[in-house]
């Protein structure tokens, strides 16, 4: 009874659809004022959302990832969920607009976007996420910011943005050496394996724009998981640790540093080591930012290196 209830109160003011837009491969509809209740269902999401300006349409956000992130407020926006929402708390904050940075944010049934919008509420999946994407993730970056800065009526800040992410990139791009780049192992999780990522992943294109090399970007995968001993053989130059609240760095430093196979890499005994919020790790409108950052770290690893 209290689903058919929460269906047919939607159902009573449900809007017009007046404007469409592209995302995912597929076409969408919206109403043509700029949505007024946003709801953004991972930190990222709501990242891209604050970074446009848009923050006081931002009626809730959830998911959030990175460690020191409040639980209960989000840059003065309320947590809604510590996870995905249920229905009934999502329907309760009267979005009429959902942004979702993982597809797993749009679940089944009347959470799924297609549920969504036969309740009249429009959604957006950061094109990262759609199925199938290509690996240009700067370009799927660049997508997000054309279309929501349309949708938000944000357009000249999504053009400054977008200008920006270049920017930072042709930046990054004129530290990186001309001899061979540095190799980088990126610690996601530790929690069930020294999980990674392979070619598919996000970080590999993020190290090649900071001049660096994954570890594993040989490996046609998004999710990799290796062993002590295939880390130990490859002995990277340097190591990436995702700080999460789910995983967070000091917990994966205290592991290298207490294992007995781990404490004897390179960078482990070198403390060539690099903490970074999650969030950073995904392709956000501050990539280009971080691969800038990530450019300046590499180049200071090559200097301090005995051969330079």
């Amino acid at each position: 009874m209290k689903r058919l209830f929460l269906g047919a109160a939607l159902l009573c003011a449900l809007p017009v659809w007046a404007d469409s837009y592209r995302n995912c491969g597929e076409t969408w509809n919206t109403s043509v004022a700029p949505p007024s209740r946003i709801v953004a269902l991972n930190q990222h999401a709501a990242d891209l959302v604050l970074a446009l300006g848009a923050g006081p349409a931002l009626a809730g956000v959830a998911y959030l990832d990175d460690t020191g992130a409040s639980q209960s407020e989000y840059f003065g926006v309320p947590v809604i969920a510590p996870r995905y929402p249920s229905s009934e708390v999502l329907y309760a904050q009267k979005p009429d607009l959902v942004i979702g940075g993982f597809a797993s944010a749009f679940g089944h049934g009347v959470t799924s976007r297609s549920g969504l919008g036969r309740n009249g509420v429009a959604s957006y999946l950061l094109e990262s996420a759609c199925n199938g994407h290509s690996l240009d993730y700067f370009e799927h970056i660049r997508n997000d910011l054309s279309t929501l800065g349309a949708l938000l009526h944000k357009q000249p800040r999504a053009r400054e943005m977008s200008n920006a992410l270049d920017a930072d990139l042709n930046r990054a791009r004129s530290l990186a050496g001309a001899g061979k780049p540095l190799s980088v192992f990126y610690l996601d999780s530790e929690v069930n394996g020294l999980d990674s990522e392979g070619r598919r992943g996000f970080v590999t294109s993020l190290l090649a724009a900071a001049g660096a090399r994954n570890l594993f970007a040989d490996i046609n995968q998004y999710r990799v998981t290796v062993s002590r001993e295939t880390l130990l053989a490859s002995d990277p130059d340097v190591i990436l640790l995702a700080d999460a609240q789910w995983s967070p760095a000091s917990r994966k430093r205290q592991l290298l540093a207490q294992d007995p196979v781990l404490s004897t890499l390179r960078a482990v005994r070198e403390n060539r080591m690099i903490d970074i919020p999650f969030t950073h790790l995904l392709p956000t409108v501050d990539s280009g930012r971080v691969a800038l950052g990530l450019a300046q770290q590499f180049r200071a690893f090559l200097a301090a290196k005995p051969d330079h």
